[in-house]
């Protein structure tokens, strides 16, 4: 149901997230204000997903989400 992005060099100093569904359009987005951040994917449907991690406009990391 929800899926937490969990920042362990504790630097969450202007990280954002996206979360796309495989046809790539955006379904959800934020800033990481915490280091652990929870993302609600309860009303997303079972299926694969791609969670980009962005600093300062800039992606840093890609994650593949499957949901079941």
């Amino acid at each position: 149901d929800y899926l937490v992005l969990a920042i362990s060099d504790g630097n969450i100093t202007n990280l954002t997230y996206v979360l796309y569904d495989i046809n790539g359009r955006a379904l959800a987005q934020g800033k990481c204000i915490h280091s652990n951040t929870q993302i609600d994917m309860q009303s997303l449907a079972i299926g694969t997903y791609v969670l980009k991690v962005n600093k300062n406009s800039q992606e840093i990391k890609t994650f593949k989400i499957i949901k079941n």
